[in-house]
């Protein structure tokens, strides 16, 4: 008769075991699962990144490629070229209007492996130096010995495998103007 009361001992002791085991199990692939979705983000805004930097370059290889015409460059920033907000108003490339698909306010880059969607990009006249004489110019600039030089900001917005991870960049680009050209 002692005996079977051992048994009932060893019982608990293996469910409490065995209770615990799955507790640790359960936690073990929560931890899993979490770490899964850091990866996941992580290579999403990678994505994100990479169509935004390709956005970008591709904005300054227009800008190389084409003599810019300030005519073209406008407050309206039609086929994505844009004349900078006026002081106190937004950047244009606050606006999400701006960044939609099919419109005018920016321009399709080509498409990036793993996006949702082609990264878009702008490009924004800011100014124009003239020659030597332009007080803002250091004497060691390669800009001081160029008679014009046209000043542009271009922003990039690439998207990820989702449209909750984008990445936006912006990259100031100068320019050479033959004699006479621009504002």
């Amino acid at each position: 008769m002692r005996g079977s009361g051992q048994h009932g001992i060893a019982l608990f002791i293996s469910l409490v075991m065995l209770m615990l085991l799955t507790i640790v199990g359960l936690a073990a692939v929560q931890t899993t699962q979490l770490q899964t979705r850091v990866a996941r983000n992580a290579h999403d805004n990678l994505i994100a990144s990479q169509a935004a930097e390709r956005a970008l370059r591709e904005g300054e290889r227009l800008l190389l490629a084409s003599r810019p015409e300030a005519a073209r460059y406008t407050p309206a920033g039609i086929d994505g070229l844009w004349r900078p907000a006026d002081f106190g108003e937004a950047p244009v490339w606050q606006a999400e209007a701006v960044w939609a698909e099919g419109g005018a306010g920016s321009r399709q880059a080509g498409p990036v492996t793993g996006a949702i969607a082609a990264p878009r990009y702008l490009i924004e006249w800011l100014t124009t130096l003239t020659g030597p004489d332009h007080p803002h110019l250091l004497e060691q600039s390669t800009v001081a010995a160029v008679p014009r030089t046209a000043i542009f900001r271009i922003t990039a917005r690439g998207f990820g495998a989702t449209r909750h991870a984008r990445a936006q960049l912006q990259s100031t680009f100068a320019v050479r103007l033959p004699p006479g050209k621009g504002p």
